[in-house]
């Protein structure tokens, strides 16, 4: 991953990403030792924040789903002891999500997925 945010810029940038990006469909990727795990998918993004204090300090937090708790799609996500967060550009120059990298270099993937449209001549 290149093009990293600075530390002290994390909890605007993911702020300002979060309002960009709200409810757009997702896609979370763990990359780990058994390879790429993915946790959902389609899911509407609710927000990402950054801890900075607390027992949580360091962490991120990754919100799916439903705009609530008891909305039966919504999932959260944890990323502990986050050390780089960088954008996602695709080939177009637009953004694609964010990827995440722990202190153990484990990594995390927030991708933004495009619903494939409905030709107009198949709606009768």
């Amino acid at each position: 991953m290149a093009g990293f945010i600075e530390q002290g810029q994390w909890q605007s940038f993911l702020n300002d990403f979060s309002k960009r990006n709200q409810f757009r469909p997702t896609r979370l990727e763990i990359l780990g030792d058994q390879g790429i795990q993915e946790e959902e998918r389609f899911l509407p993004l609710v927000g990402v924040s950054f801890e900075p204090r607390g027992a949580a300090a360091g962490s991120v937090l990754v919100t799916m789903g439903g705009e609530s708790a008891q909305d039966s799609r919504h999932v959260e996500h944890t990323i502990a002891e986050v050390q780089r967060i960088a954008p996602i550009i695709g080939q177009t120059g637009f953004e694609e999500g964010l990827g995440f990298e722990d202190r153990e270099g484990g990594k995390t993937l927030l991708l933004l997925e495009r619903l494939t449209e409905i030709p107009e001549n198949t709606l009768v």
